[in-house]
């Protein structure tokens, strides 16, 4: 029996949802193994908002798939329909724009997920100040993006109404959203990716550990590339279900790239491999952490941290404490993953 295009859509979201959900549970997963729930930073936090911003955007592609909404309709189709069909057109623009917004909480939200890790991995302090104004400057985006969504057509029931036409300006599809919102989803990701660059350079480590940092700060390109495609497909095919779709595939790219590092640790022998006491200290190369039958992994030097790169990239340069403390570049709300950040092998 052939398979709908419709169905085949449905079928092709809830499987990415369903992987997506999944890479996100492994990395709550991995991090409280790590560090136990009192080790939580704010990317650990930030990632239940951006599962909850997933699910309903989920629900949201599913919803307009089966039902399409108001975009791109000529004045003979808006005339055409019936009660019932018109009042199917609306719900679907209404389940749209709730896409829209959850979209934006989503890889928004994720975009703070990378810069929180950034922060706590980064000991240089000018390139730690930049960070904080890079946050400043994607919350401002996000907000200002949600704004025009709620301004750009008014009055706002504009967007769902099928007679007569609203304009260009008010339709879900609306290449004001879309380019506004790819302008500065790129923008907001090229300001990510070139924080870590004067910090990776300069380092006296291996080109294989340092292209592995480098690629780990440079994944959200293919993010970058997936929201390109997103626009080109929606602007040239103008369809509700496109959209839908393509707004489902670049989520799932942004999760699974964002999460990979986090989830490596999974994959290792000696994740699973301790031993469980209640109360044991373990020694690693860069700083110790102890674990706790209440708390999980609490305090350790994260082995990627700049200061134990340099460290061990020039042995002269004694920049780490015994125990995991250092003076003046202890990072705040240290972590704790297997070989080496986030499960990069160190050399």
């Amino acid at each position: 029996m052939a398979v709908s295009a419709f169905e085949a859509a449905l079928i092709e979201t809830w499987t990415l949802f369903a992987v997506g959900s999944i890479v996100i549970m492994m990395r709550i997963f991995c991090r409280t193994k790590m560090v136990g729930f009192a080790g939580y930073c704010g990317d650990d936090y930030l990632i239940f908002f951006a599962w909850a911003c997933y699910t309903a955007m989920t629900v949201a592609a599913h919803i307009v798939g089966g039902t399409g909404d108001t975009s791109h309709l000529t004045l003979e189709q808006r005339l055409s329909f019936s009660p019932e069909e018109a009042a199917m057109r609306q719900k679907g623009t209404k389940w749209f724009m709730v896409g829209w917004y959850t979209y934006i909480g989503l890889i928004w939200t994720l975009k703070f997920n990378f810069l929180f890790l950034s922060r706590r991995i980064v000991s240089v302090s000018h390139i730690r100040i930049v960070i904080i104004p890079t946050m400043a400057f994607v919350g401002a985006t996000g907000v200002a993006i949600w704004i025009l969504f709620a301004t750009a057509c008014r009055p706002f029931h504009k967007l769902w109404q099928i007679l007569p036409d609203p304009g260009r300006l008010c339709m879900p599809q609306s290449p004001v959203f879309l380019i506004t919102v790819l302008v500065l989803n790129l923008v907001t990701d090229m300001c990510i990716i070139i924080i870590p660059i004067p910090i990776i350079l300069p380092l006296r480590i291996t080109w294989a550990r340092k292209i592995g940092i480098i690629f780990m700060f440079s994944a959200g390109i293919f993010v970058m590339i997936a929201a390109v495609l997103r626009v080109y497909f929606v602007l040239s095919l103008q369809q509700g279900q496109t959209a839908a779709i393509w707004s489902c595939r670049e989520d799932f790219v942004a999760i699974v790239i964002g999460q990979a590092t986090m989830v490596r640790p999974l994959f290792t022998h000696r994740f699973w491999t301790r031993v469980s006491t209640n109360s044991s200290t373990y020694e690693l190369s860069g700083g110790s952490f102890t674990k706790t039958p209440r708390l999980g992994f609490r305090t350790v030097k994260d082995p990627y941290h700049v200061s134990v790169l340099r460290t061990q990239g020039n042995e002269s340069e004694e920049h780490i404490i015994s125990g995991g403390s250092q003076k003046g570049v202890t990072a705040p709300c240290n972590i704790r993953q297997e070989d080496g950040m986030y499960g990069m092998p160190m050399n």
